[in-house]
């Protein structure tokens, strides 16, 4: 069973608004999780639904802030590792995971369905330039520029162009402004409300995103994205999908209240994108390039998303074609006999490849017949994980890394790092936003968290559990061997001495 909160009737077609001129949002103290993190309070059943979110904080739901924890070392793969006497850093890397903008006025929205619904989903751009922010000010104090970034798919909650268009607003730079439809200014001034225009000063760093099945799908893998809904997402209309209990979330009302009712204002920006146009828009799906040709790192993303939907909701579970499993096959064959490291990205994890023509099992092998391979990282699962594959001949990791939507909104710092005595170390390195206390992205943290208290079907909330289980896969210090073609061909190259993950994120 799940609740409905109901309106009479949708707001004004017309607000007779101007939005406020565009701020810029302040950080607060820049740390990573070795220092310190957000953490959920423990609250077990409220007596509220998980749509009154402004009383939230009245019943003690939202988060606290705790001492951070040191990397957890995982030897598997190295069980008699040495750390090096001369060790050099190979790569420095931001990746952040299934950020998932929302556009919460669209018609198409599924927001009355309490199992869908967050009560953050107002928030998620100004969560997710947080963290874009938050990474560019590490960059910037420990003096260090990224070499790239990775981006685990579901860059959009539906698939639209404007949720994309605020993705690239964020990363590149510019303003991003998340109303839709008229202006709506639910609390008057500039940058003090989620409709209000912000500025993102982006990522000084190339980065690579791969699609996810929010990207691709209506909602996420309810249905293909169709005519109808192409249609539907640019009207002012409700759309009526099979029974879900549909409705957006009001604009013009601070407290972002559901409404099941029409009209909402309708605006050709939300046109929901086929997977071609979201290509022109984001780049393509599969692909394998090296961020810096003078190095030889490697990074290959493959497309996971299944397009054949046999049942509702289906379009969510992940699948690879027979085509891009011998293509990755080959790819994997170069970087080999290149003496390259590979990083392999998809959006779902190994074990959501349910559906197309390769299992979960096939692409393991795949990938655990390449010595190439050092990191597979993945989103999807919106929380922490390591999934170490050791079942082949050549061991690897697979990291799926926390949403930026979902609590804990955490997003990680990569490092690559040549122990010089055929031993790699990878340290991930998580970090929440440094959104300040009295932000609209802490407002976001805060909600994010308080959701957790609230049952999804068939489950009751267990808030400890969770975090017990995501603290200890947040900071992660991987040992990796390394061939002797990729030992030869680092010796060759000039890189920076010391570790930045040691030297200088403890000290922040």
């Amino acid at each position: 069973m799940f609740t409905i909160f109901l309106a009479c009737s949708g707001p004004s077609t017309d607000s007779g608004l101007a939005d406020p001129p565009p701020v810029t949002y302040e950080l607060g103290e820049v740390v990573t999780t070795l220092t310190g993190r957000w953490a959920p309070n423990v609250v077990t059943a409220p007596p509220i639904t998980v749509f009154d979110w402004t009383e939230y904080a009245d019943h003690g739901l939202g988060v606290h802030y705790e001492d951070g924890s040191t990397w957890v070392e995982h030897d598997t793969l190295v069980p008699e590792f040495v750390e090096g006497t001369e060790r050099r850093s190979v790569a420095w890397i931001w990746q952040a995971a299934d950020p998932q903008l929302i556009d919460e006025e669209s018609p198409i929205r599924l927001s009355a369905w309490d199992l869908l619904y967050r009560p953050q989903g107002h928030l998620t751009t100004q969560v997710f330039e947080a963290h874009v922010r938050t990474a560019q000010a590490i960059s910037d104090a420990v003096d260090r520029p990224y070499d790239f970034a990775l981006l685990a798919g579901d860059l959009s909650d539906g698939a639209q162009k404007n949720e994309l268009q605020w993705f690239l607003a964020a990363m590149n730079g510019g303003v991003i402004d998340p109303d839709s439809g008229v202006p709506d200014d639910p609390v008057a001034g500039p940058g003090n409300d989620f409709n209000d225009p912000f500025e993102s000063d982006g990522l000084d760093a190339p980065w690579y995103a791969v699609a996810g099945n929010h990207d691709a799908m209506y909602i996420g893998g309810f249905s293909p994205v169709t005519e109808d809904i192409r249609e539907a997402s640019q009207g002012e209309d409700v759309y009526e999908f099979l029974t879900f209990p549909n409705g957006y979330r009001d604009g013009s009302d601070p407290a972002a209240p559901v409404l099941t009712e029409g009209p909402t204002p309708a605006d050709d920006e939300r046109l929901v994108l086929t997977m071609e146009e979201y290509e022109d828009l984001i780049g393509p799906r599969t692909f394998s390039v090296l961020p810096d040709p003078a190095l030889p790192l490697r990074v290959i993303g493959v497309n996971t998303v299944n397009h054949t939907i046999e049942d509702v909701g289906a379009g969510s579970e992940g699948a690879i074609d027979a085509d891009t499993l011998a293509w990755l096959d080959g790819e994997l064959d170069a970087a080999d006999a290149a003496g390259e490291l590979a990083i392999v990205m998809t959006h779902h994890r190994s074990k959501d490849l349910q559906r197309g023509d390769t299992s979960e099992d096939e692409f393991v092998a795949v990938l655990g017949s390449h010595p190439s391979v050092v990191l597979h990282v993945t989103g999807h699962g919106h929380s922490n994980v390591d999934y170490t594959q050791t079942q082949h001949e050549h061991g690897y990791f697979e990291l799926m890394l926390a949403s930026t939507l979902d609590f804990p909104q955490q997003s990680r710092l990569i490092e690559l790092v040549d122990e010089g005595n055929g031993s790699m170390s990878i340290y991930c390195t998580n970090i929440d936003h440094a959104s300040p206390e009295d932000s609209l992205g802490h407002l976001g943290r805060s909600l994010a968290a308080g959701k957790h208290a609230f049952p999804l079907v068939g489950s009751s909330p267990d808030i400890e559990g969770m975090w017990a289980s995501d603290v200890p896969n947040q900071n992660l210090l991987l040992r990796v061997p390394l061939s002797a073609t990729q030992q030869e061909l680092l010796s060759t190259l000039d890189l920076p001495a010391g570790v930045t993950s040691v030297d200088d994120l403890p000290n922040l």
